[in-house]
């Protein structure tokens, strides 16, 4: 009976902990040194490391969201920009690189580093060639608008100048000549030492070429079509009084592509003329040949009636001869 008292205590001890085990709540934890262990809920783990949960707790559903948020927005990021998840480089070499796509013809990928550019370290130059883009993307209003804020915030930097031309060539292009002369004379008289970013080029002297190409442009024009007054100013308000358009006095927009429709519609109508006569000729060619064939033949068949008349008369001739002899004396 002695000899099962130890027994006894043990089985109690191992009840009691048992007990205690169950009353309290435990939760499995990994012990580097031994283990998957039970401890008390909310203890630290007995390596001093904080309590690692199970891969469910971490994942709980508003976690999943924020994860799912999170990939959606580096997924879309990626899209847009071409930094994500590497170190970026200097603007300076962004704008290099737009300049690059910029002259092989991807205007699109030379924007987003022109932009980009820009968004680091604003400077003039990289909002010139944001509006040379637009331009050539055909964003005709926004490369407008970026080209006027360089002019209006920075009139004394570098690129000033350049901003005025491409205005003005703009202005020229859409048959706006007298803003694009305006543009030109301004940038003639603010900017005497105009160059050209990056190429070098005299701006002043270009803009002096292209406003005296817009002024013989229209006074030839004009003289073609009979409007030649003894100035432009009088010649454009000669034209505008005979075609009801507002009198200015101004190569305005609605007045230039007014004179032009006109003279295209006479170089047409002079076209018209000079087919109509070189057909004329070639009719003519073809009737003076036919009438000179139809005269040969004419003349070919008199000649041959005359010789069919001679043979008739012969044959004439020579019955009556024959009729003249008297058979039977012979």
């Amino acid at each position: 009976m002695l000899k099962r008292i130890p027994k006894l205590i043990a089985g109690v001890l191992l009840i009691c902990n048992i007990a205690g085990v169950v009353s309290a709540e435990k939760e499995l934890m990994y012990d580097p040194e031994k283990g998957i262990i039970f401890v008390e809920k909310g203890t630290a783990a007995p390596s001093g490391k904080p309590a690692e949960t199970s891969r469910s707790q971490k994942l709980q559903p508003e976690n999943r969201s924020q994860q799912r948020t999170k990939t959606a927005s580096r997924r879309s990021h990626s899209r847009s920009d071409l930094h994500i998840g590497r170190k970026k480089d200097p603007p300076e070499l962004y704008f290099r690189s737009g300049l690059e796509y910029y002259k092989n013809g991807d205007f699109t990928n030379a924007l987003k580093n022109f932009t980009f550019a820009d968004s680091v370290h604003h400077r003039p130059e990289y909002r010139l060639w944001i509006g040379k883009t637009l331009r050539s993307l055909g964003r005709i209003d926004e490369m407008l608008k970026t080209m006027f804020t360089i002019i209006k915030n920075e009139p004394d930097c570098d690129v000033a100048d350049d901003a005025l031309f491409e205005l003005g060539l703009h202005y020229k292009n859409v048959d706006d000549y007298d803003k694009a002369t305006q543009l030109y004379s301004q940038l003639i008289e603010q900017y005497p030492f105009a160059m050209a970013y990056p190429t070098g080029e005299e701006l002043r002297e270009i803009a002096r070429e292209q406003r005296r190409l817009m002024r013989a442009e229209m006074i030839n024009i004009l003289t073609i079509l009979g409007y030649i007054d003894e100035d432009l100013p009088s010649s454009y308000r000669n034209f505008q009084e005979k075609n009801g358009l507002p009198v200015t006095g101004t190569g305005d927009r609605q007045t230039i592509l007014a004179i032009k429709k006109q003279h295209r519609e006479y170089l047409e109508q002079e076209e018209r003329k000079v087919q109509k006569k070189q057909r004329f000729e070639r009719y003519s060619v073809w009737l003076y040949g036919a009438i000179g064939i139809g005269t040969i033949n004419i003349l070919l068949l008199l000649l041959l009636l005359s010789k069919v008349k001679a043979h008739k008369r012969h044959i004439t001739e020579m019955h009556k001869i024959i009729s003249d002899l008297n058979v039977q004396k012979l």
